[in-house]
Protein backbone atom coordinates (compact mmCIF):
# COMPACT_ATOMS: atom_id res chain seq x y z
CA UNK A 1 0.00 0.00 0.00
CA UNK A 2 2.81 2.42 0.85
CA UNK A 3 4.50 1.62 -2.45
CA UNK A 4 1.29 2.49 -4.27
CA UNK A 5 0.95 5.72 -2.30
CA UNK A 6 4.57 6.58 -3.05
CA UNK A 7 4.00 5.99 -6.75
CA UNK A 8 0.89 8.16 -6.65
CA UNK A 9 2.84 10.92 -4.91
CA UNK A 10 5.58 10.77 -7.55
CA UNK A 11 3.07 11.23 -10.35
CA UNK A 12 1.30 14.05 -8.55
CA UNK A 13 4.55 15.84 -7.68
CA UNK A 14 5.70 15.68 -11.28
CA UNK A 15 2.41 17.21 -12.36
CA UNK A 16 2.27 19.70 -9.49
CA UNK A 17 4.53 22.23 -11.20
CA UNK A 18 1.94 22.59 -13.95
CA UNK A 19 -0.91 22.51 -11.43
CA UNK A 20 0.77 25.21 -9.36
CA UNK A 21 1.09 27.45 -12.40
CA UNK A 22 -2.57 26.85 -13.25
CA UNK A 23 -3.48 27.54 -9.61
CA UNK A 24 -2.26 31.11 -10.02
CA UNK A 25 -5.12 31.70 -12.45
CA UNK A 26 -7.80 29.46 -10.90
CA UNK A 27 -7.28 27.13 -7.97
CA UNK A 28 -10.73 25.51 -8.14
CA UNK A 29 -11.46 23.53 -11.29
CA UNK A 30 -14.27 21.22 -10.18
CA UNK A 31 -14.72 19.57 -13.62
CA UNK A 32 -18.49 19.63 -13.26
CA UNK A 33 -18.57 18.87 -9.55
CA UNK A 34 -18.67 21.19 -6.56
CA UNK A 35 -16.03 23.88 -6.12
CA UNK A 36 -14.26 23.85 -2.76
CA UNK A 37 -13.24 27.52 -2.93
CA UNK A 38 -14.18 29.45 0.23
CA UNK A 39 -14.99 26.33 2.27
CA UNK A 40 -14.08 25.48 5.86
CA UNK A 41 -12.98 22.10 7.18
CA UNK A 42 -12.25 20.51 10.56
CA UNK A 43 -10.24 17.35 11.11
CA UNK A 44 -6.79 16.03 11.86
CA UNK A 45 -3.47 15.13 10.34
CA UNK A 46 -1.39 12.25 11.65
CA UNK A 47 2.28 11.81 10.82
CA UNK A 48 3.36 8.16 11.00
CA UNK A 49 4.28 7.31 14.58
CA UNK A 50 2.87 10.53 16.07
CA UNK A 51 -0.45 11.38 17.73
CA UNK A 52 -3.20 12.96 15.61
CA UNK A 53 -3.00 16.74 15.31
CA UNK A 54 -6.41 18.47 15.30
CA UNK A 55 -6.57 21.09 12.54
CA UNK A 56 -8.88 23.43 10.67
CA UNK A 57 -8.62 24.52 7.03
CA UNK A 58 -10.07 27.40 5.06
CA UNK A 59 -9.61 27.04 1.29
CA UNK A 60 -9.74 30.69 0.29
CA UNK A 61 -10.96 31.77 -3.13
CA UNK A 62 -7.59 33.42 -3.83
CA UNK A 63 -5.86 29.98 -3.64
CA UNK A 64 -4.37 30.58 -0.19
CA UNK A 65 -5.00 27.93 2.43
CA UNK A 66 -5.42 29.14 5.99
CA UNK A 67 -4.89 26.40 8.55
CA UNK A 68 -4.78 26.13 12.30
CA UNK A 69 -2.36 23.65 13.81
CA UNK A 70 -1.35 23.31 17.45
CA UNK A 71 -3.29 26.45 18.36
CA UNK A 72 -1.64 28.71 15.76
CA UNK A 73 -3.18 29.96 12.53
CA UNK A 74 -1.11 30.21 9.36
CA UNK A 75 -1.74 31.51 5.84
CA UNK A 76 1.55 30.36 4.30
CA UNK A 77 0.26 27.76 1.88
CA UNK A 78 -1.70 27.33 -1.32
CA UNK A 79 -4.26 24.88 -2.58
CA UNK A 80 -5.58 23.60 -5.90
CA UNK A 81 -8.58 21.49 -6.93
CA UNK A 82 -8.79 19.47 -10.14
CA UNK A 83 -12.03 17.50 -10.23
CA UNK A 84 -12.18 15.69 -6.90
CA UNK A 85 -8.38 15.88 -6.37
CA UNK A 86 -7.32 18.34 -3.66
CA UNK A 87 -3.67 19.27 -3.16
CA UNK A 88 -2.43 21.80 -0.65
CA UNK A 89 0.96 22.74 0.62
CA UNK A 90 2.17 24.53 3.72
CA UNK A 91 5.21 26.63 4.55
CA UNK A 92 6.76 26.93 1.06
CA UNK A 93 6.11 23.24 0.30
CA UNK A 94 7.64 22.00 3.53
CA UNK A 95 4.61 19.71 3.73
CA UNK A 96 2.43 18.58 0.82
CA UNK A 97 -1.05 17.14 1.30
CA UNK A 98 -2.69 15.17 -1.53
CA UNK A 99 -6.15 13.68 -1.41
CA UNK A 100 -9.65 13.36 -2.69
CA UNK A 101 -12.89 15.14 -1.89
CA UNK A 102 -16.41 13.83 -1.75
CA UNK A 103 -19.47 13.42 0.44
CA UNK A 104 -18.50 16.38 2.60
CA UNK A 105 -15.02 15.04 3.35
CA UNK A 106 -11.49 15.53 2.08
CA UNK A 107 -8.41 13.51 2.95
CA UNK A 108 -5.45 11.56 1.77
CA UNK A 109 -1.72 11.30 2.28
CA UNK A 110 0.93 13.86 3.23
CA UNK A 111 4.69 14.11 3.00
CA UNK A 112 7.26 16.60 4.23
CA UNK A 113 10.85 17.59 3.44
CA UNK A 114 12.12 15.61 6.42
CA UNK A 115 10.87 12.39 4.82
CA UNK A 116 7.90 11.92 7.13
CA UNK A 117 4.58 10.76 5.75
CA UNK A 118 1.13 10.38 7.14
CA UNK A 119 -2.57 10.81 6.54
CA UNK A 120 -5.08 13.62 6.86
CA UNK A 121 -8.87 13.70 6.98
CA UNK A 122 -11.32 16.59 7.33
CA UNK A 123 -15.09 17.10 7.33
CA UNK A 124 -16.76 20.16 5.96
CA UNK A 125 -17.66 22.56 8.78
CA UNK A 126 -19.39 25.47 7.06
Amino acid sequence: MRTLLGAMLSVVLLASAGIARAAEANCADPAGGPSYANTRWTGASEWDGLSPNPMTLFLRGDCVVEYTSKGETFANGTWVQRGNLIEWQANDHFAVYIGQAGLGQIGGVMYNRNGLRGTWRFKRSD
